[in-house]
């Protein structure tokens, strides 16, 4: 499990897993600050790319789930802008603020995974009565991730017993 750049770390540690190993039984992700694209098999902005961890999920012996919520302001907002300015040395002063914020440059914590197919998208309630065991799972969490003033707003909002609740049950511990 990780929150924000610790989702990333998860994630990314998928990549380091020897082939045939299946120890990791699943992965949550809580407000991930990286791109809701990293998993996808097509970019939909470049399809001839696919995600910086195409296929990863598939490395867990059960459910990568990411949860979401829209009020998480720093990764809807913040994040996209950052990316933004980080992959365009033109900057952000020819755009408005609705192209920034577009489907490019968004973060999972925001909006889930994107463009993986098959993936669900669930209630927090409906997936704590039924989560998949297998592939990307999205969660949105916004029920209870929804407090936080500006800048960052409900980003750091994640200690709920929902939560911890769902990460048990993406390990499969009842």
């Amino acid at each position: 499990m990780g929150h924000s750049f610790g989702g990333r770390l998860v994630s990314f540690a998928l990549r380091g897993l020897p082939e045939g190993v299946h120890t990791v039984k699943s992965v949550t992700l809580l407000q991930g600050a990286f791109s809701r694209y990293a998993f996808a098999t097509r970019l939909p902005h470049d399809s001839r790319a696919g995600g910086v961890l195409q296929g990863q999920q598939n490395r867990v012996d059960g459910p990568l789930v990411c949860c979401y919520s829209s009020h998480d302001s720093a990764l809807g907002t913040l994040y996209p802008l950052a990316s933004r300015m980080a992959g365009d040395a033109q900057g952000v002063a020819e755009f408005g603020i609705g192209q920034v914020l577009g489907a490019k440059w968004g973060a999972m914590g925001h909006d889930g995974v994107q463009a993986v197919p098959g993936t669900p998208s669930l209630k927090l309630a409906d997936a704590l009565r039924r989560l998949p065991t297998k592939g990307c799972v999205n969660v949105d969490a916004a029920a209870v991730v929804r407090r936080g003033g500006p800048p960052s707003g409900a980003h750091s909002d994640i200690v709920h017993r929902e939560l911890a609740q769902l990460v048990l049950a993406a390990g499969r511990i009842h």
